[in-house]
């Protein structure tokens, strides 16, 4: 079965890719499941190594959309977006096993000077923006400039993270994967029974009074 399309019939949501086609498909089961039932728990599992970053800006802003809490987990690998996805639910759990990474975007250009230019003042700014969502997420204060120090301060671009090292750093919430039981409430609506009154019958004793008048 191919993961990044699976849903299993509680309503988990993988994401394996950051692709046009997986943003899309994400947003389509994500609607789905919060149009079925706008207070349920949405777990978003994450098994990826990134991809492009305007998928992960649908991904995000379709978590943002709707009013279920979002639980996302990573389960084997979360890397470049998919971190940056992880680190934006509302509850965030990962796999004990798991690892993450982190780094600031990158990509290529092409064109002439002017057009390179331009590329590279774009890169820049959505660079500062999208690592300014996930210093947020994580909670490092100082924001997009203090999440730079840290990770240039990790002696490489890449900065990989265990469980633990994930947990400590902010990205989640808790080691292990999310269980959620689901409670169905229900409106008793069933009003207690009248109280019948209750008539004395007549006794011999009384009758025979009554006779004798």
């Amino acid at each position: 079965m191919d993961l990044k399309s699976k849903k299993t019939s509680s309503d988990e949501i993988w994401v394996t890719e950051f692709t046009s086609e997986a943003a899309l498909k994400f947003r389509e089961q994500v609607l789905d499941a919060s149009h079925s039932d706008p207070l349920k728990p949405i777990i978003v599992y994450i098994h990826s190594y990134g991809g492009a970053v305007d998928a992960l800006a649908s991904m995000i802003e379709t978590m943002d959309e709707i009013s279920n809490p979002v639980v996302t987990a990573c389960q084997g690998v979360a890397m470049s977006c998919g971190a940056m996805l992880l680190s934006h639910g509302d509850i965030r759990f990962v796999g004990k096993h798991s690892r993450v990474m982190i780094h600031e975007i990158s990509g290529g250009t092409h064109g002439d000077v002017h057009d390179i230019n331009v590329d590279a003042e774009e890169m820049k700014r959505l660079n500062r923006y999208f690592m300014g969502i996930l210093a947020k997420n994580c909670g490092i204060k100082g924001g997009y400039d203090a999440l730079r120090k840290m990770i240039k301060g990790q002696d490489g671009r890449d900065n990989y993270m265990d469980a633990s090292a994930a947990l400590e750093f902010g990205i989640v919430d808790a080691i292990g994967m999310p269980v959620v039981n689901r409670l169905k409430l229900y409106e008793v609506a069933m009003k207690p029974p009248k109280t019948k009154t209750l008539q004395k019958t007549p006794t011999k004793k009384s009758e025979s009074k009554r006779s004798r008048k």
